[in-house]
């Protein structure tokens, strides 16, 4: 199981963290969310070095987990006191409260227990709250190039957008559903761009999912 340590994050990002995770990436995902949730209790899963959770405080009361100490240690020390952040993994959320939103950014593709994760992300959300998902995909035109430098091993789902969308029949209904354009170019610039219009050739896609009162 990987351990998402210090070295994790340095083969995955070098020290570029922050310019592959700038603001207007984090405040563009939250347009979305808010388009659905505008407020409430938000709990971000996988929340890293909390940099979502920064730009989400001003719409939402906050709480953030993630599996790696390393990361949490970071998220601690960026995030105001008030905003808890604890240890924890999908499918083993010790969660008692529920929120309104629960998002998981680039964050399901690692879980190998899917089904799993979407229950548990589930069980934390009110009737009526919602799931806020991105993820990569590899189908499409850029299907074959977005695998091919993929070189993180940790993503145990190399699915296409029809199979998150599928994932979330139980449970779930999409609300929102758009591509993602990312690209780090010229070690220096992170491109960031959201569309609906080319959400079927984006070698990322965002989802907005509402649970259901059934199952």
């Amino acid at each position: 199981m990987a351990s998402f340590d210090e070295r994790y994050f340095s083969a995955a990002y070098g020290a570029d963290y922050r310019q592959r995770n700038p603001p207007y990436k984090w405040r563009s995902f939250l347009r979305h969310l808010r388009s659905v949730a505008p407020r409430g209790d938000l709990l971000d899963v996988g929340c890293a070095f909390g940099l979502f959770l920064h730009e989400a405080l001003s719409t939402y009361r906050c709480a953030g987990c993630d599996v790696s100490p390393f990361a949490l240690r970071g998220a601690r020390a960026a995030l105001p006191s008030h905003v808890p952040v604890f240890a924890a993994r999908l499918g083993e959320l010790p969660v008692r409260r529920r929120f309104d939103a629960v998002t998981c950014f680039d964050v399901l593709e690692h879980v190998p227990d899917l089904p799993a994760a979407l229950a548990d992300v589930r069980r934390a959300l009110r009737p009526g709250g919602v799931l806020c998902a991105t993820m990569p995909v590899y189908d499409g035109p850029l299907g074959a190039l977005v695998d091919r430098l993929d070189h993180d091993e940790t993503h145990v789902h190399r699915r296409s957008r029809d199979f998150w969308l599928r994932s979330l029949q139980n449970g779930y209904v999409v609300r929102r559903f758009v591509g993602v354009w990312r690209y780090f170019a010229f070690g220096r610039w992170y491109v960031n761009v959201t569309s609906r219009a080319m959400r079927r050739v984006t070698p990322a896609i965002l989802i907005v999912a509402e649970r259901t009162e059934d199952a």
